[in-house]
C-alpha cells in the first residue's frame, strides 16, 4: 500500500469517498446505488482499491458524518455488521476494523431498524457494548468504535473519544504514515442543538485531513470535509480555530462542498422568495473567510448530481459560482460531470508537491491506450 490517492465518487447528492495512505484506507460515508446504465459500480471499485485480510475485504476507518440516507445508503447490503465469525464469504461485504460516528446516530428516535441507518445503529450498539462490558473483544479488528464529539446523552460509556481541536494520527491501534485528522466539530453545543431539533445535519463529522510530504514536517496537501454542515457550524469552527491559534487547521488545497453544493453552507434557505420578503442571497462573511483559506493551486470538489442553472438546492448554481468566484472555474470539479465526461471517479494522486487529478478516462487507462493526464496540482 504505497501510492496515496483521494477519490470521490460519482455517488449523485450524495457522498462516498476514500483516501489511501502509505498505511491506511479511510472510506467516509456511503452513497451506493444499484448498479445500472450511468450509474458507477461504487462497490466494484471499493474492493478493488481495498486491502484484503483472509480474502476479505476491509477498510482500517469508515467515517460516517451522519447518517442521513444519502450518507448512508445500502451500508448493510456492502458493508459487514457483527462478530467477524459470521462473515459470508459469498456476499464480499466490506469489513470495518474501527468506526467513526457522532452521538446522534444513538440519540436518534428516528430511526427505524429496516433501514441502513437502523442498520449502522445496531451496529453501533453492539460495539459501543462491548466497551461498556469491558470485552476484551473491543480491542479486535472490526470491532473498533469512536465517538467524534461529544456525548449528551451518556450514549457512549467507555468508548474512545476525539474532540474538536485533537489531532489524531492513530487508528486501528496503529500510528497513521504521513497522515493524520484535524477533529473540527461537532462541538458540544452541535450535539446539544442537534438533539433538540432533531436536526441530524447539525452533528456532522468536519474534519482536516493532513498528507505529510515524505521528508520534513510540512504537509503536501490538506483536505477539508465537512457533512451536510450548515454555515452556523462552519462559523464556529472558523472562530474557535483562530481563537486557539490553529488557523492552519482551516487551510485547504481540496475542498468538498458541505451538503452536494448546497446553499446552505452560505446562508438560510430559501435562497430568496419575494412572495414571502425571503433575501438570503448574501452570502454570510465568515463562509466566504473560510474558502480564503485556500491554498495556490486549490481545487473545490461538489459531490453531487449534475448542476445546472435551475431552483434546485442542493446543489445550488448560486452555491457554485460563489465557489467559482474563489477558485475559478477550472479548479470546480463535480463528481456526475466528471463522471459524464470520463467515466471515473475524481482521482487526485497525493506526492511531495500536491494533489494531481487524474484526467485519462478508465477505459484508455484499463487499455492501455494512455497513461493518466495530470491536470495540475493543489497544494
Amino acid at each position: 500500500m504505497s501510492k496515496k490517492i483521494i477519490k470521490y465518487y460519482p455517488v449523485g447528492n450524495g457522498d462516498t469517498s476514500l483516501f489511501k495512505t502509505s498505511n491506511a484506507n479511510i472510506i467516509t460515508d456511503c452513497n451506493i446505488r444499484e448498479v445500472k446504465d450511468g450509474i458507477y459500480d461504487v462497490k466494484e471499485d471499493l474492493v478493488k482499491e481495498l486491502e484484503k485480510r483472509n480474502d476479505r475485504p476491509y477498510t482500517d476507518l469508515f467515517v460516517l458524518t451522519h447518517h442521513d440516507n444519502d450518507h448512508c445508503l445500502n451500508f448493510g447490503k456492502h458493508f459487514h455488521t457483527g462478530k467477524i465469525s459470521s462473515y459470508d464469504d459469498d456476499d464480499e461485504k466490506i469489513i470495518i476494523d474501527e468506526l467513526w460516528v457522532n452521538e446522534y446516530i444513538l440519540g436518534d428516535d428516528n430511526i427505524s431498524d429496516d433501514t441502513d441507518a437502523g442498520i449502522i445503529r445496531k451496529e453501533v450498539r453492539r460495539r459501543r457494548n462491548l466497551y461498556k462490558n469491558n470485552d476484551s473483544a473491543k480491542n479486535e479488528r472490526g470491532n473498533r468504535l469512536v465517538l467524534i464529539g461529544y456525548d449528551d446523552n451518556n450514549n457512549f460509556t467507555n468508548v474512545p473519544q476525539h474532540i474538536p481541536g485533537q489531532v489524531v494520527n492513530e487508528i486501528n491501534d496503529t500510528t497513521l504514515d504521513k497522515f493524520e485528522f484535524f477533529i473540527h466539530a461537532p462541538f458540544k453545543a452541535d450535539v446539544i442543538d442537534c438533539n433538540a431539533n432533531e436536526d441530524r445535519n447539525m452533528s456532522s463529522i468536519v474534519y482536516q485531513a493532513r498528507f505529510y510530504k515524505s521528508y520534513g514536517s510540512d504537509f503536501s496537501c490538506r483536505v477539508l470535509h465537512g457533512g451536510d454542515a450548515d454555515h452556523y457550524r462552519w462559523a464556529k469552527i472558523k472562530e474557535k480555530s483562530e481563537k486557539n491559534e490553529n488557523e492552519d487547521a482551516l487551510e485547504w488545497d481540496i475542498f468538498q462542498t458541505p451538503h452536494h453544493c448546497s446553499w446552505t453552507f452560505f446562508n438560510d434557505t430559501p435562497y430568496k422568495d419575494d412572495d414571502k420578503n425571503i433575501d438570503n442571497s448574501e452570502p454570510k462573511q465568515t463562509s466566504i473567510d473560510i474558502l480564503n483559506y485556500k491554498l495556490t493551486g486549490a481545487k473545490v470538489v461538489a459531490t453531487s448530481k449534475k448542476i445546472v442553472d435551475d431552483k434546485d438546492n442542493p446543489p445550488h448554481y448560486p452555491a457554485r459560482t460563489e465557489y467559482t468566484n474563489v477558485v475559478g472555474s477550472s479548479n470546480f470539479k463535480n463528481t456526475q460531470k466528471f463522471y459524464d465526461d470520463f467515466k471515473k471517479p475524481i482521482v487526485f494522486e497525493i506526492d511531495d508537491y500536491g494533489a494531481t487529478l487524474i484526467k485519462a478516462t478508465a477505459a484508455a487507462i484499463s487499455s492501455g491506450l494512455s497513461k493518466p493526464s495530470r491536470a495540475g496540482r493543489a497544494g
